[in-house]
């Protein structure tokens, strides 16, 4: 990438710097003709030009050398004296507007090639990231941050680098031509007081940037000077050195302040004497055409334009030098910026130019390398591995063998030694390449989307052949159940999708059915509008039916007005608060030794940590019958978490029979009074239909599983699928549940479950090896085995490594083909002779 940001500029779009060039042309061209103007207007005001000289006549008077005749340019339009004036004065006016045009579409062309300019850093950037090696994870994160520093505080700079640097100079030799034509004296005086200008600009700036960093070594002086006084602090109440310290921090700060009113008197001095020397510009022209004026054809509106076109010049200096520090100071980062993408390039990363075989021999000869994240490293490693074939990483606590793992699957790079597959270096390979021959499911990196979208990440088969892949890989994974699970916590729209939805509702019956044969319809409570349902909180009982919207959202129940007045009419405002504050006291209690922020917390408490002191002093005014638990705000807080309760799942024995009445007697009201224009925000349960905010195991269900019975869920679920799959509805629900989307923080999976997703992405990219570095972690044995079993199964014909703290006879059946255990990073062999019996898919 080029470093300096002119020529960069430049090379990004020359067909919009051309047009930029020929926009300032005409800038130019009406800048001259601006102050030819200035001059006529100002010679017919005072008589000095006759009216009828033709107007916008274009004359130059040149040297005496050069010949006596003026040079005509334009020998301008014959007007009537009063039409000549008018003219002329319209022009005037009509000019800057043309200017302020031309340089508005020029600002236009110029964000069009800082778009392109960006554009292209950006892409230089993610290309050189995404084939940088595994080793250089610090140097892409410095990077990316001196990036981001330039692009956001230097971006302006990039498309308007070189056109602006013309604009300004094209404006100053414009000016100064035109002095210079109008007389050469004022010409010369006017190219010494911008060489002047220049100079002490110059100077300006560099006082400023000197005064500027004087400004930061005091603060950085100041800063250590606090932080030793902080540090003294407990030796100074001890020995009563406060004068003491007192006098040493004056001294020290005022040594420290010294070098920057130094260097703020001769700013002020530059500045002083930069302005000065600007300003003079034009009145040097002003007082040199005086003195010379009487002897020559120098009419007054010439000396005006003149001065004018010597302001022009001098502020086009002061702006061309601050914009050249600017574009100095983009170069030096470009300059860092082109280096570390440049330090990123493996240097010893060359095109390969054999591609990877589909088989062969993977071969490590004297490898050694470290893990900067775990602080494991191998040393030495020689190996021999033919492939296809299946093998076993194991001992040195899975240190080692996932060290290997990675070097094998590019996450990590070799300090020393050579790895190659087939004869061919795996450090050649391109890094796309090599990830899709062989694949290595290690840390699992979610990304935002569905969990399809997650599970299909660098796949790039067909539709088609993706989905059959797919949903072979997660049976393998294990994930199938999740993926189940997932769609049946999901929802239909019946206007999307009606046959899947009337399917629901006829399947209802057969679910029931079902559950009843196997004696589990015990584990399910399922919805009637004439009774309270157990495993549904006392908000959802009162509701019977699904929020649509903000309006009856959970959390915002206990204050909708409607709701209120229901609650008030059925006298249950009063007892909803007694059990809300019984809540919050035994939450105050149990969760007493548990910060804020710990995981517990997070998921059983009824209220956020940021409301537990609101709640701890809602208890003790109670305890201590203080007035203001009956305030609105207390009550509508504490009703707010008895909506939230629910007796089989939280089990404090708050809610009795006749309570759960008197709610059901409410939910009549509810539903019987509830007002037109609030009818839209909820959907009322009803078995002859499909309930589209309800899950669609509600639906099937029309209840809630037992949440008090352990393996009631499970259980239930198991019957579910399989009449899902006798109705032909199974792949519809794993689609639902493929097509939900995923917390890229993985709050909502099990870390088994985690790990499993990057197996399957790498099982449907179809690899020729498979490396498993943490897919058991954390697996029960015959979970382990069982998965173990599945990917050698699903790889019979290709190769697989699996990384396992060790080697049951469950997992080795059929034994592997190769066992290499590590001891302190050294790898010993275990070549085995295959048996007869072999795998079957």
């Amino acid at each position: 990438m080029e470093r300096d940001p002119l020529r960069l500029a430049w090379k990004t779009n020359r067909i919009r710097h051309l047009l930029g060039f020929l926009l300032l042309a005409a800038a130019g061209v009406f800048l001259v003709l601006g102050l030819d103007l200035v001059r006529e207007v100002v010679d017919l005001a005072i008589g000095a030009l006759s009216p009828t000289t033709p107007f916008l006549s274009i004359v130059f008077s040149l040297p005496a050398l050069m010949g006596p005749e003026p040079f005509v340019l334009f020998p301008g339009l014959s007007l009537s004296p009063e039409t000549h004036a008018r003219a002329s004065i319209a022009a005037l006016v009509l000019v800057p507007l043309l200017i302020a045009l031309i340089l508005t579409v020029l600002n236009w062309v110029t964000v069009g090639i800082r778009s392109q300019t960006l554009a292209r850093i950006l892409s230089r950037m993610l290309e050189t990231i995404l084939k940088a090696s595994p080793t250089t994870g610090t140097d892409v994160t410095e990077t990316t941050t001196l990036a981001s520093e330039i692009l956001s505080r230097e971006g302006g700079i990039l498309g308007s680098a070189l056109i602006s640097s013309v604009r300004q100079l094209g404006m100053i030799g414009l000016c100064f031509a035109y002095v210079l034509v109008t007389d050469w004296r004022l010409g010369l005086t006017l190219a010494v007081m911008l060489a002047l200008g220049s100079i002490f600009n110059a100077r300006r700036v560099t006082q400023r940037l000197e005064t500027a960093n004087a400004r930061r070594r005091e603060g950085e002086g100041i800063e250590t000077a606090w932080a030793d006084l902080i540090h003294r602090l407990p030796a100074l109440r001890a020995h009563g050195t406060a004068a003491f310290e007192q006098n040493r921090i004056t001294r020290t700060l005022s040594q420290r302040h010294r070098p920057v009113i130094a260097r703020e008197h001769r700013l002020a001095l530059a500045d002083s004497i930069a302005a000065a020397a600007l300003l003079l510009a034009p009145l040097a022209v002003l007082a040199v055409g005086a003195w010379f004026a009487p002897g020559r054809s120098l009419t007054a509106g010439a000396l005006v334009a003149s001065a004018l076109a010597a302001s022009l010049a001098a502020f086009g200096v002061r702006e061309f030098v601050q914009w050249r520090q600017l574009v100095d100071r983009t170069r030096l980062l470009f300059s860092e910026l082109v280096q570390n993408l440049s330090s990123l390039q493996s240097r010893d990363r060359l095109p390969a130019t054999v591609p990877l075989p589909q088989n062969g021999a993977l071969v490590a000869q004297g490898v050694s390398a470290y893990d900067p994240a775990s602080g494991a490293r191998v040393t030495g490693v020689d190996l021999h591995m033919s492939f296809p074939s299946h093998v076993a990483l194991v001992g040195d606590g899975d240190a080692g063998p996932r060290v290997l793992a990675a070097l094998i699957g590019g996450q990590l790079a070799a300090s020393t030694g050579q790895l190659t597959y087939g004869g061919v270096d795996l450090n050649t390979a391109d890094p796309v390449s090599r990830a899709h021959r062989i694949a290595l499911a290690g840390d699992t990196v979610l990304i935002p989307g569905s969990l399809r979208d997650n599970l299909a990440y660098g796949a790039t088969a067909a539709t088609e052949e993706l989905d059959k892949r797919l949903r072979d890989a997660v049976v393998t994974a294990g994930l199938d159940r999740l993926i189940h699970a997932r769609g049946l916590s999901g929802t239909v729209d019946p206007k999307s999708e009606p046959q899947v939805a009337a399917s629901l509702v006829e399947t209802r019956q057969d679910v029931r059915r079902a559950l009843a044969r196997e004696d589990l319809d015990r584990f399910v409570d399922p919805f009637s509008a004439d009774r309270y349902n157990r495993y549904a909180t006392i908000g959802e009982n009162l509701l019977f039916g699904k929020a649509i919207g903000d309006t009856f959202r959970e959390d915002r129940l206990a204050g909708h007005p409607f709701v209120r007045a229901i609650l008030e009419a059925e006298d249950l405002t009063k007892p909803l608060a007694r059990i809300g504050l019984s809540i919050a006291t035994s939450m105050i209690e149990i969760f007493a030794d548990i910060p804020d922020g710990h995981p517990l917390f997070e998921r059983f408490s009824f209220f956020a940590a940021s409301d537990r002191t609101y709640f701890e002093d809602l208890v003790e005014r109670r305890k201590e019958n203080r007035r203001g638990i009956q305030t609105g705000r207390d009550q509508e807080r504490l009703i707010g978490l008895a909506l939230l309760y629910n007796e089989s799942r939280h089990r404090l024995g708050l809610l009795e029979t006749g309570m759960e009445g008197r709610i059901v007697a409410a939910r009549a009201d509810f539903t019987r009074m509830l007002p037109v224009s609030l009818q839209p925000a909820i959907e009322f349960y009803d078995e002859s239909r499909l309930c589209t905010a309800a899950s669609v195991q509600d639906n099937l269900l029309f209840g809630r599983i037992a949440a008090d019975q352990a393996g009631a869920a499970d259980a239930v679920q198991k019957v579910i699928r399989r009449v899902l799959t006798e109705r032909g509805l199974d792949d519809d629900v794993s689609r639902i549940g493929l097509n939900m989307p995923l917390d890229a923080q993985g709050g909502d999976l099990t870390l088994s479950e985690i790990a499993a997703i990057d197996v399957v992405r790498c099982l449907v990219r179809r690899p020729d090896i498979l490396v498993v570095q943490r897919a058991l972690d954390g697996l029960p044995g015959p979970a382990a085995e069982r998965l173990v079993a599945d990917l050698r199964r699903a790889m019979i014909g290709r190769g697989l490594i699996i990384v396992t703290p060790e080697v049951t006879s469950a997992m080795d059946h059929p034994p592997f083909d190769s066992v290499i255990r590590f001891d302190r990073g050294e790898p010993v062999e275990d070549t085995r002779t295959r048996q007869p019996e072999a795998l079957t898919a």
